[in-house]
């Protein structure tokens, strides 16, 4: 059971020195639907506000958000700090990294706000996606199950069962099920090295500050494929990207990754962002049906056009999956 307001506002009057007797103000953040309530805890005396979130123990990766955020402090990877905790209770203080995030800047000018914003995001991640597994760092937290072949077939069939059959006509979910050409996606992934990433790297998990980004909800932290996070915000479904714009992020990114290898080849790195982008966009519709549909949360259903079209999209693209493109002809019924 997750905390009320008022429970909060106790717990965080008693916690945080000086914050007892002083004038508060408390406000409910609405963010996703993962067993988690955050709340903006403003000391109006002392001028400074903290992120209070209060989780529940039904997810793993909830359990391990202190933690990971911990590493990432340790390692300069851009991330708030926890100010203060009571693991007993999964309590946590965070820094507030204020209220503007990537999705808040979709209608600004791109040359000026949004590239800027967004290649800031990329080299606020790419430090994390150095860490690789075959030198993996001594202080590293316990993670989530890493990407490996039955991952990304789970998300596969997460996809076929909560978005095709609930939203497409009979018999395509089953043909799917068995589709060599999926299961042969999933084994490529699975066949490449692999480096530390966030898993859910896209607008709304993005703050920025003064034009600098800092990740958010990174507690999913996981082997995984560095293209798996990219293709996770440049095809992201809560924003809207031109082609072109697009294809600037793709490659500033491996402008950085060229940096460090100079023997990255474009070609094969394209190859792999076109192919994690529809395992991640599999992910993120399977997510939408289920989160809507078993959950409630019919607010999902209005990302499932961009989604879908982004899908069918890559899917016809040199590196798709025909399979994919054409059971896509068909509009989700929503």
């Amino acid at each position: 059971m997750l905390l009320n307001l008022n429970e909060v506002e106790e717990r965080t009057r008693t916690q945080l020195s000086g914050w007892n007797d002083a004038r508060l103000d408390f406000s409910v953040i609405e963010k996703g639907g993962s067993g988690r309530v955050f709340v903006r805890a403003k000391n109006l005396d002392l001028g400074e506000s903290v992120i209070t979130m209060h989780y529940s123990d039904e997810r793993s990766d909830n359990l391990r958000f202190a933690d990971v955020t911990d590493f990432l402090n340790r390692h300069g990877i851009s991330a708030p700090k926890v100010i203060d905790r009571r693991l007993a209770e999964n309590l946590l203080w965070v820094e507030d990294l204020g209220e503007q995030d990537l999705g808040d800047l979709a209608k600004s000018d791109w040359d000026r706000v949004r590239r800027p914003a967004y290649e800031s995001a990329l080299r606020a991640v790419f430090p994390l996606h150095r860490i690789s597994e075959e030198e993996a760092p001594s202080d590293l937290p316990e993670l989530e199950i890493p990407f490996d072949e039955s991952l990304y077939r789970w998300e596969q069939e997460y996809f076929i069962h909560q978005f095709i059959e609930r939203f497409l006509p009979e018999g395509i979910a089953s043909d799917l099920l068995v589709d060599e050409s999926l299961k042969d996606l999933a084994s490529s992934l699975a066949s490449l090295p692999r480096s530390l990433l966030h898993r859910d790297f896209q607008s709304t998990n993005v703050m920025m500050i003064d034009g600098e980004a800092f990740l958010i909800d990174y507690q999913g932290l996981r082997w995984g494929l560095p293209e798996y996070d990219l293709a996770s915000l440049v095809y992201d479904p809560y924003t809207e990207f031109s082609v072109e714009e697009r294809d600037h992020l793709i490659r500033y990114y491996f402008s950085l990754c060229q940096d460090v290898d100079t023997g990255a080849d474009f070609a094969d790195f394209s190859d792999r962002v076109a192919k994690c982008a529809m395992q991640r966009l599999m992910q993120a519709m399977g997510a939408y049906g289920f989160l809507s549909e078993v959950k409630g949360k019919r607010e999902f259903l209005e990302h499932i056009p961009t989604a879908q079209a982004r899908l069918k999209e890559v899917a016809a693209s040199g590196a798709g999956l025909p399979v994919l493109a054409q059971v896509l002809r068909h509009s989700a019924e929503i």
